[in-house]
């Protein structure tokens, strides 16, 4: 679940939302109902080669094999067999955050869409881009996500300058 959320930038109750019906495995694509007014998307399942921790695909397959079916046809669900709860979604992040040693401030799951979006930025990925991949409608929300580093800025100006002189 933490795999489709920073590979599409998912809030903790798309990761909740999202169905079976919304994964198409033959097109390697899936769909993103996104809330709080942002853009529905249909985006490409996440593979990076090499990096078998990077295959939405075969996540999603291993995942679905030992999941018990729910009459929602929700991919994430409890074990209880119904839809996953939001705030289920945040305690399992934590508990994975916090054994990870990362900070209580990062130990929440929507760090994962300021990571999706931060690597964008890193990439060197455009704004329109960036607000695509994260469905946003404004670019307003886009730049509340952006928040580069005075590090990277400097990097960027130093590889301008490079690439100009």
């Amino acid at each position: 679940m933490f795999l489709f959320a920073v590979a599409h930038g998912a809030r903790a109750q798309e990761i909740c939302n999202l169905r079976l019906s919304n994964v198409n495995f033959a097109n390697q694509q899936i769909h993103i109902a996104r809330l709080k007014g942002s853009l529905q998307s249909t985006q490409t399942l996440l593979r990076v080669k090499g990096n078998s921790l990077f295959d939405e695909k075969a996540a999603f397959k291993a995942w679905l094999a030992v999941r018990k079916p729910d009459a929602g046809d929700y991919v994430f669900n409890s074990q209880k067999s119904i839809q996953l709860n939001r705030v289920t979604v945040f305690k399992i992040y934590r508990q994975i955050a916090k054994n990870a040693g990362l900070g209580e401030k990062l130990q929440h799951p929507h760090v994962l869409k300021h990571t999706a979006a931060m690597l964008l930025v890193q990439q060197g990925a455009n704004a329109f881009l960036i607000r695509q991949a994260m469905g946003h409608k404004s670019f307003d929300s886009t730049l509340a996500y952006v928040n580069p580093s005075d590090a990277d800025a400097s990097a960027a100006l130093l590889k301008a300058f490079n690439q100009a002189l």
